[in-house]
């Protein structure tokens, strides 16, 4: 088999697996914390642990890819993703649950960062390359649908305790071990990087370095609006899969029903892709990710009324996951289209640490609103103020000239006063 196309399929149908991997697990792990004593607002506190590490090393991860290759980083990322795993499974504790957290985080970051860059690597083409990104995200969103099924029948099978809550997560262990057999059988010819200069990205020198050199391609008006866009859609995505299965626990869902309902996200999300070449016709980026945060903003308001029947929580989680669907792929085609080649590493690290914090801030907050106001009054707070946020992003957004339209007006000025 040729190795630059299995290196390409792992980058666009990685994600998928991925992705499913760890959604057939994640459902249920604010559960399996609530079963071993957690209160709400510890386990916003542990959910939280899985953005702290990445929150450190996203930059340096960033350069890491660009210096070693996204394949040999996609190799370290599934091998932590199993020791993570192992952890939890076997945990009884909630320090060791804690630990495995970190561990994920750290796996997810050196996942989702190489598996970008994979899908988006080798294709100089403007569509070409926002046709693998697309491909890329919409086996993300298959992944995120079929992942909470079977995870939702091995729990079933099992009877809602604390040992089919572990099987859930010794399933995704299985699968992840396989994955990464398989990956080590391909050899990529273009990652060559050398050792030594990876050590030195971790000096504290370095990693200061790399959040600077990173931080500077803020300067693009697209870099901007991406990293905007994805930390609020992001943090309404952190806040709708840690604690939307606690909230229908409490209703009296079942974990296949509950399992079923987060997976509804997975095959909207995959839906919103599939139409996204139509709506890109019709609408710049920029706008269709405005759009989608309004909407997903409504969605978070009205769960607690929408929860109170099957049906209604649904369609609810329906739109949610459409909206919040379009983010991944928007997103990285806003940023990835005003970056040099070289630089896409640091870029989408860029993108992974604004992830990171959405995802380190909105488990905690919520878990102590929920903590000292219940999550009816948290999800209401928390959809209001994030809508109020994205409307004023979008009147920020609206009324800020580029910096090509600023360029463009000042030789115009100077053109202007020199024939004067």
């Amino acid at each position: 088999m040729n190795m630059e196309k299995a290196v390409r399929a792992v980058g666009i149908y990685g994600g998928g697996i991925f992705f499913g991997v760890m959604s057939v697990a994640q459902p249920f792990f604010t559960l399996y914390a609530e079963a071993l004593g957690a209160s709400t607002a510890l386990i916003g506190l542990i959910v939280t642990l899985r953005a702290l590490v990445p929150m450190f090393i996203a930059m340096p991860i960033g350069q890491m890819i660009d210096t070693l290759g996204p394949m040999k980083m996609t190799k370290i990322g599934c091998l932590l993703l199993i020791v993570s795993l192992g952890l939890t499974s076997f945990s009884t504790t909630l320090p060791i649950l804690a630990i495995s957290q970190v561990l994920l985080g750290t796996s997810m970051i050196i996942m989702a960062s190489s598996l970008q860059v994979l899908a988006s690597d080798g294709e100089q083409d403007k569509a070409l390359r926002n046709k693998n990104i697309n491909r890329f995200s919409m086996w993300n969103s298959a992944g995120n649908m079929v992942g909470p099924l079977l995870g939702g029948v091995v729990v079933s099978y099992f009877g809602s305790s604390l040992w089919s809550y572990r099987s859930a997560f010794m399933a995704s262990l299985v699968v992840c071990v396989i994955c990464y057999i398989l990956i080590l059988l391909i050899r990529n010819p273009s990652d060559s990087g050398t050792r030594g200069k990876t050590k030195e990205l971790f000096q504290p020198k370095e990693m200061l370095n790399s959040y600077v050199s990173g931080i500077h391609l803020t300067r693009h008006r697209g870099v901007q609006f991406g990293l905007v866009g994805t930390f609020l859609i992001m943090f309404i995505q952190a806040l709708y899969g840690s604690f939307i299965p606690l909230y229908l626990n409490s209703h009296g869902y079942s974990a296949f029903v509950i399992s079923s309902i987060i997976s509804l996200m997975g095959l909207s999300g995959f839906v919103s892709r599939f139409l996204l070449g139509r709506l890109m016709k019709l609408a710049t980026l920029e706008t269709i990710l405005i759009f989608a945060g309004c909407i997903a903003s409504v969605c978070l308001i009205f769960i607690p009324v929408a929860s109170l029947h099957f049906i209604g929580i649904a369609i609810l989680t329906f739109l949610l996951g459409s909206s919040i669907g379009m983010n991944l792929p928007v997103t990285i085609m806003i940023m990835v289209e005003e970056t040099k080649e070289t630089e896409r590493g640091k870029v989408l690290g860029l993108r992974l640490l604004t992830n990171r914090l959405s995802q380190m801030t909105a488990p905690a907050m919520f878990g102590l609103l929920g903590q000292a106001f219940g999550l009816t009054a948290a999800f209401y707070t928390g959809g209001g103020i994030l809508l109020a946020t994205m409307l004023g992003f979008a009147v920020y957004s609206s009324n800020r000239v580029s910096p090509a339209k600023s360029e463009a007006i000042a030789a115009s000025a100077e053109e202007t006063t020199n024939r004067i």
